[in-house]
């Protein structure tokens, strides 16, 4: 288990969205939320993200990742672990968005910053949330003997 840090978000961007009268439902609920957990003081921060390796034998290993993983991140770790047997697997243990590479987080668009409101998320990822999964997947395949 790792945390993923968000990017830094004002509360100024939350109420923009409550003035726009374009805004969705969701974008609404989502800066309500947002508003409500700021001035208690607990904005969200980050999120906590599981990362779970499982080897079966000598022959394969699974590797479980939460949220809704981008293809970097198979392609990524099948080179990364070239010669293993390996499955990636996304949507294990939990589901809190998606999860962009540095690609897609460079990129924006939907998979890195727009479904964050649908999911009650304060906003993007920090750059850097690749580095911070693949420390954890690293530590994970540590674990059963896989470097």
């Amino acid at each position: 288990m790792t945390s993923l840090p968000f990017a830094q978000q004002d509360s100024a961007v939350y109420e923009a969205d409550l003035k726009n009268p374009r805004a969705t439902a969701a974008t609404v609920r989502r800066a309500m939320q947002m508003l409500k957990a700021i001035d208690a003081g607990h904005p969200l921060r980050e999120t906590p993200y599981p990362v779970q390796a499982i080897r079966f034998g000598k022959d394969l290993t699974l590797l479980a990742l939460g949220g809704e993983v981008v293809v970097d991140y198979d392609l990524r770790a099948k080179r990364e672990y070239r010669g293993e047997s390996l499955i990636v697997a996304a949507y294990s243990n939990a589901v809190m968005c998606y999860i962009p590479s540095e690609r897609v987080l460079r990129e924006g668009g939907y998979e890195a910053v727009d479904n964050m409101i649908y999911y009650g998320q304060p906003g993007p990822f920090a750059p850097g949330v690749e580095a911070h999964v693949f420390d954890a997947i690293h530590e994970a395949m540590k674990k059963i003997g896989r470097h």
